[in-house]
């Protein structure tokens, strides 16, 4: 697992937590076998309720260890003070479309690329960088003394590889075919849906309604990763030689509470295995991908060619305009 260890303090000052602190509606306290509590926070990213319930919770339990739902890859872009972060998403439009061209064909994929389009929109929207709320726990940990961060989720090349690999070609284009609907609509405020969010009915049917008939993309960006992030969180909470019962606060996207509780007391044997990253699913998706566009370019091409026949054949010469 990775962990930092904060700057704040050389001194060895307990966590200090009580049963009776009252804690926000969309935070759960989830407990291992050993002892060890974990403060589950839920949040959606682009909200200062949000920002303000990780500033509250953190300063209330002074927990020993701080987790988020972020893996090495990122966490450069969550250190960056919150009005560097906006102004790397400050891009033009042509810029936007260039860089989601690359994403698209030359980067993680089609899906990412509407996905990174989604958190510009909502950036503007909103007026915070995505990430915010790590960002925000990253400042809060430092006030801490001999507080630790503890990255919990999946390495980034494990869930792109995943993400090429598990779902057909059919299903991407219609999880691409969805994201683009959502891209030509008005960006909702998430302040607006904070206290909806809390509520798990309110979750379940969000997410019901977002992979409806995408089974694999449901597997890959939400089951796998509540599973990895169950078994990451409770690895973070293992007792140490220092501290018997670590106290944790995990910052997790709200629609990871709900797996994360439902997986929380099970013992899974082959989560390890979502770290593995198959090269064979870029290979398999680089011919199939290469495959559709020498079909296009035949098809697309066919009737330039065949003209250029024709008049070779009749020896026609066309007047240059």
């Amino acid at each position: 697992m990775f962990f930092r260890k904060s700057k704040a303090a050389d001194q060895n000052v307990a966590s200090t937590t009580t049963d009776n602190v009252s804690l926000p509606p969309n935070c759960e306290v989830l407990t291992t076998e050993w002892g060890s509590k974990v403060y589950l926070l839920g949040t959606n990213g682009f909200c200062q309720k949000c920002l303000q319930n990780v500033t509250e919770v953190i300063q209330r339990i002074r927990p020993s260890i701080v987790s988020i739902q972020s893996c090495p890859a990122h966490l450069d872009d969550i250190a960056l003070k919150e009005e560097d972060a906006l102004k790397k998403l400050q891009i033009s439009s042509v810029f936007l479309k260039l860089k989601m061209f690359f994403m698209a064909f030359l980067g993680d994929g089609v899906v990412a690329s509407m996905l990174y389009k989604q958190e510009i929109l909502l950036s503007k929207k909103t007026g915070l960088a995505s990430d915010a709320d790590f960002r925000q726990a990253l400042n809060e940990r430092k006030k801490v003394p001999n507080c630790k961060l503890h990255l919990a989720d999946l390495p980034e090349d494990a869930l792109i590889c995943r993400l090429w690999g598990y779902p057909s070609i059919l299903e991407k284009w219609k999880y691409g075919r969805r994201l683009q609907e959502k891209l030509k609509q008005e960006p909702s405020n998430p302040a607006n849906s904070h206290d909806l969010e809390s509520s798990q009915e309110h979750r379940q049917q969000e997410l019901e309604t977002e992979f409806a008939d995408l089974p694999a993309f449901k597997r890959v960006l939400i089951s796998d990763r509540d599973r990895y992030l169950a078994y990451s969180l409770k690895k973070a909470a293992e007792p140490t030689e220092t501290e018997k019962a670590p106290v944790v606060v995990g910052i997790v996207r709200n629609e990871h509470m709900d797996g994360i509780k439902s997986n929380w007391n099970k013992v899974d044997l082959d989560v390890d295995l979502l770290t593995n990253v198959e090269k064979k699913y870029v290979v398999y998706e680089a011919l199939k991908y290469g495959a559709v566009m020498v079909v296009f370019t035949y098809f697309f091409t066919r009737r330039i060619r065949n003209r250029r026949t024709m008049d070779a054949y009749f020896n026609v010469q066309r007047k240059k305009d």
